[in-house]
């Protein structure tokens, strides 16, 4: 069963796409992990990104063949059942064959998948999908089921997430397993930082005390809260280490100051700051490097852009795989 795990921050331009790749084509390729990405950003630069791995333009691929597509059809299929149906289990959906077919796989990296995202389909862009989601009570489950119907085919679910909150991210909130939260040491992107986590404990109650969802199908549905992996520095400066850990460690400090729980087996890939209660940022740093970037692809780093490995983030690929290993 796949380990599911999305990358947010409510401050853009913070690596949050390039991390996903590199952390996903890392997995996939040095430590044979069979990987699936999943691009919820409306940008969909990650699509943008892995068509290149097929030799496919992304406004090419059929409407069928995007997640788009699978986001409707499951809204759209599991909006008639009640609340005391799913809890019975008395429904009768079977998309799993359709979802397949929406797979596409890397043909340079044989373990590297996704499913595509569209951004050019009218009224059908991830925003106005999630306002359809939205109007229904059990609306989220049909976005819970389509992980559900992936899981068993992976080692690893990585899920690409706006700076932005709708019904379809709050629904990955809820049924993702982890998260890790990208950043760079600036006073906007640590703010940022703590108000996500702040959101997705906020999500997580508003689901648990709605009365057409509530605790027991929350769980039934969706499984235990979703935990924090660790905070991921990006885009880090050689030349400003002093003013860097200045920031780091203020952010520290906030998160501790607000109790944000840290998953268990993270803690021993976390820097040790002097008399901190507890850490919360990793180890690894990615530096910012010189590599230039590709204005088509919204600043996103050059050699990422073109859907190649950067061993920068192999180290974060291992921890990652450390961390949760069973």
């Amino acid at each position: 069963m796949a380990k599911k795990i999305f990358f947010g921050n409510y401050k853009g331009g913070v690596g949050k796409t390039t991390s996903v790749f590199q952390i996903g084509i890392n997995l996939a390729q040095k430590h044979n992990k069979k990987v699936l990405l999943l691009d919820l950003d409306p940008q969909a630069s990650l699509s943008r990104i892995c068509t290149r791995l097929t030799n496919t333009r992304l406004e090419n691929i059929v409407v069928e063949k995007t997640l788009n597509y699978l986001l409707e059809l499951y809204t759209l299929s599991y909006r008639r059942y009640s609340k005391l149906d799913i809890l019975k289990n008395d429904i009768d959906v079977n998309l799993y064959n359709i979802l397949k077919n929406t797979v596409f796989q890397s043909s340079s990296c044989e373990n590297l998948y996704f499913i595509p995202t569209r951004m050019d389909i009218t009224n059908a862009r991830i925003n106005d999908i999630s306002d359809q989601i939205s109007r229904y009570s059990t609306g989220v489950v049909g976005v819970a089921k389509i992980i559900d119907d992936l899981e068993d085919d992976f080692e690893y679910i990585l899920i690409d997430c706006p700076p932005s909150l709708n019904s379809i991210i709050q629904a990955v909130f809820l049924k993702s397993d982890f998260y890790l939260i990208p950043t760079i040491a600036d006073d906007m992107s640590s703010a940022g930082v703590i108000d996500y986590i702040k959101i997705i404990d906020k999500t997580f109650l508003q689901y648990t005390y709605d009365s057409s969802i509530g605790g027991i199908l929350l769980e039934k549905v969706f499984g235990k809260k979703t935990k924090l992996l660790g905070i991921l520095e990006t885009m880090h400066n050689t030349a400003s280490i002093e003013y860097t850990n200045t920031k780091l460690y203020s952010l520290n400090t906030q998160l501790s100051q607000n109790n944000i729980e840290l998953f268990e087996k993270s803690r021993e890939y976390m820097i040790e700051i002097p008399n901190a209660s507890n850490n919360y940022i990793f180890n690894t740093k990615i530096r910012h490097l010189n590599n230039m970037s590709n204005p088509k692809f919204y600043g996103i780093p050059e050699k990422t852009a073109n859907a190649q490995l950067h061993d920068e983030y192999d180290t974060i690929a291992s921890n990652i795989i450390n961390i949760l290993q069973d």
